[in-house]
């Protein structure tokens, strides 16, 4: 493949990762197209970007995706729609379709347009928990613990085997503890900076819990290099930094940042959840040996983006 990028499709192009992602794309000269349903209250979110290409959809069935599809003809796609990333987005029949249907109809859209690569966005939650201080590998064990997980899983296994069957090159990346500007309200960091903006000290668990933090922009990145990189073979493939961070030890670099000047950081004001693992850090050396891609912001850094970022938008 090519260095470059000519025509590409981004679906989930209203969400958090989907809009940095088709930003950059634009930016970098590559057709960028978007399929976003019509009625989408945050086709708005886009507007805005130069170079995006919104094509709407009366809805995400196959022949609706196909038509889409027969008009971009794109050379690689990025398929970030997925349902069940919000809290608000529970129902397991809804999540299922939204992940398992939703990827399993764009690829039968894609027959007659076969792209060079299609690249799905897995999640870390589609593995077994993992002892400490066990890196989740690519061949650790599918079991996942909620039913977006499970959701997630069985549209990797369905997408790959649906695209096989029509030759067009599989590459999924299971993505880990995204964060960034955009990012919903009810995530750990922004929920952190608009109560230390608030005045407020915020609920948290007790914050043992250690996850395995990537900026979004290095996310954005990672993607890229997967739709360019000509090492890379279809499969499955880590993004995330593997450097453990509690969450406890979250909250207090952002309050730190923040110059909240209070002791009480709400730790411990809830429990945790049932089931909820202790450790999720992943191991992306596959990754990092077919493209070079690193992560490059740390934590702080990428707080401190947020923080900026949020101050930004209080300005009248």
């Amino acid at each position: 493949m090519s260095a470059g990028l000519g025509a590409v499709l981004v679906t989930g192009a209203t969400g958090f990762i989907g809009a940095a992602l088709a930003a950059r794309l634009a930016a970098t000269g590559a057709r960028t197209a978007c399929i976003v349903r019509a009625e989408s209250p945050r086709r708005a979110r886009l507007a805005g970007i130069a170079g995006v290409e919104i094509t709407p959809v009366a809805s995400f069935s196959t022949p609706e995706l196909a038509r889409a599809v027969a008009a971009i003809r794109p050379e690689v796609v990025f398929h970030l729609a997925a349902s069940g990333v919000n809290p608000s987005e529970r129902d397991p029949e809804l999540v299922v379709d939204g992940n398992v249907g939703l990827t399993t109809r764009l690829l039968a859209a894609l027959e007659a347009h076969r792209p060079a690569r299609f690249l799905h966005a897995g999640s870390c939650s589609e593995y077994a928990p993992a002892p400490e201080p066990a890196r989740l590998r690519e061949d650790h064990p599918l079991d996942p613990a909620c039913v977006y997980g499970a959701a997630k899983a069985a549209a990797y296994l369905c997408g790959k085997a649906v695209a096989a069957r029509l030759r067009i090159p599989f590459v999924a990346l299971r993505l880990f503890g995204v964060y960034g500007p955009g990012e919903g309200p009810a995530r750990l960091i922004p929920h952190l900076i608009a109560r230390f903006r608030a005045g407020e000290a915020p609920a948290l668990t007790p914050g043992a819990q250690a996850r395995d933090l990537t900026y979004v922009d290095d996310v954005v990145e990672a993607l890229i290099a997967a739709a360019t990189s000509r090492g890379l073979e279809s499969g499955v493939y880590n993004v995330c930094s593997s450097a453990p961070v509690r969450v406890r030890e979250v909250a207090e670099r952002v309050a730190r940042s923040a110059g909240w000047p209070g002791g009480d950081l709400g730790l411990g004001r809830l429990p945790y959840r049932d089931g909820e693992p202790m450790w999720i850090v992943g191991d992306p050396s596959r990754f990092a040996e077919a493209t070079g891609w690193r992560p490059r912001i740390a934590l702080d850094e990428g707080v401190q983006r947020m923080l900026e970022a949020a101050d930004a938008e209080r300005v009248p």
